[in-house]
């Protein structure tokens, strides 16, 4: 036993040993690299490039506070000013009313049991043993009284019934569960300092007493007998499951920004419905939208403190979308009027997220929260594709072309379906994650590092050539605002790139053939902008029309089509094609708003979340530029994302006073 002792002490020191000169030879290799980075003839140069660069007119242009100029066009506005009288009044009306409703409604019952639900992470454990013993009571009653109840059942009904008596007396609550709990530890533990709590009061939900609590248990108890009772004409036990349904719309309708949830999972639960497909597979985020929509407007009518809020960019928004109404409605030349709606809803839809979240997005702390929960959901994405390529997943021949299947034997695709949106998707959030890279514990660094690393091998697997470039403008532009050391580190991959991965060498080298070009002009992207420049000559202003050519809408409509409906592969061309050069015009327009405000914004940022807030912007550049050769915008989960995060950015600077409807008022 003392031998064995002996052994593994000996072992332990070597493998310390060999790891501590390991980390040592390689912290040495790197002070040493960057201190020939900064004497690099390179980097001076660069550094004087960068100096110049920040007194330039398009710095000036996208570096200025977006806040103040926000404030000033506020103030300055003739719609505005004509708007301020009516809204005094709308807010007048609505305060009344808000104090009407609130003398009726006070103290009654229905008011006690939604302000508790309005706090789920404050229910305790007792009130909910209680609550689950009142619905079991009526299944028991139902099932017993009418001889359904088999052994099987009886045996879970009656262990069921003991755990909740056991629990009902718990005064432990839903949030205090999470904080204690493995999961709940390990997100805490990757969290900045001043993202995590600094005390360990957390919230209790108003509790439920006399009739209140009377009535909700009643109401239970009914609703289990009803269950029990259709479980049963049915034979289906899953209508015992209602419970959770209705709960979920009504956590909704009370804590609308838990919804935000949603859109961070987005291409998870996307992809979950996609598995198993039913009614809600195509509608799940249309529901969405809308009990989000109808939860703001419920909001507005019962909270005195509400107040709707503005961003630069939704006066860019509100006149693109304002543009493509205009288009769709002076439009006479469609087939049939399904074709120009179903374009106008692809474009529309998830844009309208953005208003959405801009309300619901209150504090840089929610903001900060969502994003390292976006990171971690792309990181799982990301990891998923890396082992696609290690397992060497099958892949459709025509993913790659003839001449590269002899090196490319699979891409990455992970659970979005598509390389080239695994690729957009990554470009969104690996700038994000060297983001959080540069706060909190050296841990917590080293984590971030490791997700970004990780994205990044998933984007190489992905082959999408697209989203590379994509990825190495943005990381070219983070390495300029925040870290010059990423842009040597991006050139020494470059690089180490044919060595690390010849099939990525060889597919840029063939990017870059005259096989490539002759083969994209005779079926493949060239051809498809040739044809889009065509439909664009046909009618240089408006376009051809909504849905009518190089996007989704058009390929579900082809057979009312006259011409072929291939997709773009550019979403500037698609945009140009259907809507013209107004379209075009607008959609640009658009996207220099979107990037004037996120950049602005980052720079402007307070030190904490300067640098979150810059990986964020270069994400968003990171996409635009990508949908120069790519319908990154077709995808909803890629709309979405955008919009998302260009909501969550604004959030991540300082001052919130005046950006609201407040500023309507004086």
């Amino acid at each position: 036993m003392n031998l064995l002792n002996t052994i593994q002490t000996v072992q332990r020191i070597i493998v310390n040993s060999l790891a501590r000169r390991g980390a040592l030879f390689l912290f040495a290799t790197a002070r040493k690299g960057e201190a020939f980075w900064q004497a690099s003839r390179f980097h001076g140069l660069l550094e004087g490039f960068v100096d110049t660069a920040a007194k330039s007119l398009a710095a000036r242009f996208l570096g200025g506070d977006p806040t103040a100029r926000l404030a000033s066009r506020l103030a300055s506005s003739d719609i505005i000013t004509s708007l301020r009288e009516p809204g005094r009044k709308i807010e007048q009306s609505r305060q009344a009313l808000i104090d009407g409703t609130r003398a009726f409604a006070e103290g009654s019952i229905a008011a006690a049991i939604l302000r508790h639900l309005a706090c789920p992470e404050g229910w305790q454990l007792a009130g909910l043993s209680r609550a689950g013993l009142a619905f079991l009571a009526g299944l028991f009653l139902v099932f017993a009284s009418l001889g359904a109840l088999s052994l099987k059942t009886g045996l879970l009904l009656t262990l069921s019934i003991v755990l909740l008596f056991f629990l009902s007396r718990s005064p432990v609550t839903i949030a205090e569960i999470w904080a204690d709990s493995l999961p709940g530890r390990l997100f805490r533990s990757i969290l900045p300092e001043e993202l995590v709590p600094r005390d360990d009061h957390y919230p209790v939900a108003p509790p439920l007493k006399g009739a209140g609590a009377a009535a909700m248990y009643l109401l239970l108890f009914a609703l289990g007998a009803v269950l029990a009772l259709l479980s049963i004409k049915w034979q289906n036990l899953l209508v015992l499951a209602l419970p959770a349904v209705l709960l979920a719309p009504a956590l909704l309708f009370l804590r609308p920004e838990l919804g935000l949830l949603g859109l961070i999972g987005y291409s998870v639960v996307d992809w979950w419905m996609r598995m198993k497909p039913n009614l809600l597979t195509s509608v799940w985020d249309d529901l969405l939208l809308a009990s989000l929509a109808a939860a703001l407007i419920g909001q507005w009518v019962t909270k005195r403190d509400f107040r709707w809020r503005i961003h630069p960019t939704f006066f860019a928004l509100t006149a693109f979308i304002s543009l493509l109404l205009f288009l769709f409605l002076i439009d006479s030349t469609y087939p049939r009027l399904s074709v120009p709606l179903d374009g106008l809803r692809v474009i529309v839809q998830h844009m309208l997220w953005f208003y959405i979240a801009v309300q619901l997005v209150k504090t840089p702390r929610q903001a900060a929260l969502l994003l390292i929960l976006f990171t971690l959901v792309g990181t799982a994405i990301a990891a998923f594709g890396v082992y696609q390529f290690i397992v060497k997943a099958p892949m459709p021949e025509n993913w790659v072309d003839q001449a590269e299947l002899g090196s490319i034997t699979t891409r990455a695709f992970s659970i979005v379906g598509s390389p080239n949106i695994l690729g957009s998707l990554l470009v969104l959030t690996t700038p994000i994650a060297l983001g959080l890279a540069y706060r909190g514990k050296t841990i917590q660094r080293l984590f971030y590092l490791a997700c970004a690393a990780l994205m990044g091998a998933s984007m190489l697997f992905s082959f999408s050539r697209g989203a590379w470039l994509a990825i190495a403008a943005a990381i070219i532009l983070f390495g300029i605002l925040q870290d010059r050391r990423l842009i040597a580190l991006l050139i020494i991959g470059a690089i180490l790139l044919p060595i690390a991965s010849p099939a990525a060498a060889d597919r840029v080298s063939y990017l870059l053939s005259p096989e490539y070009f002759k083969k994209s002009a005779q079926d493949g992207r060239l051809e498809r902008w040739d044809l889009a420049l065509e439909k664009v000559a046909q009618r240089p202003l408006t376009g051809i029309g909504l849905g009518r050519y190089g996007g989704a809408a058009a390929e579900n409509n082809k057979e009312y089509l006259p011409h072929r409906t291939l997709y773009t592969d550019n979403y500037y061309m698609k945009t140009a094609a259907e809507t013209g050069l107004l379209g075009l015009f607008a959609f640009i327009a658009l996207m220099v708003s979107v990037l004037r405000t996120a950049f602005g914004t980052a720079i402007h940022s307070p030190p904490p979340r300067r640098a979150l807030a810059i990986g964020v912007a270069c994400g968003l550049f990171g996409v635009v530029l990508h949908n120069a050769v790519e319908n990154v915008f077709e995808v909803p989960l890629m709309v979405t994302s955008f919009w998302l995060c260009a909501a969550l950015l604004w959030e991540l600077r300082s001052n919130t006073q005046a950006l609201t409807t407040k500023s309507l008022d004086t």
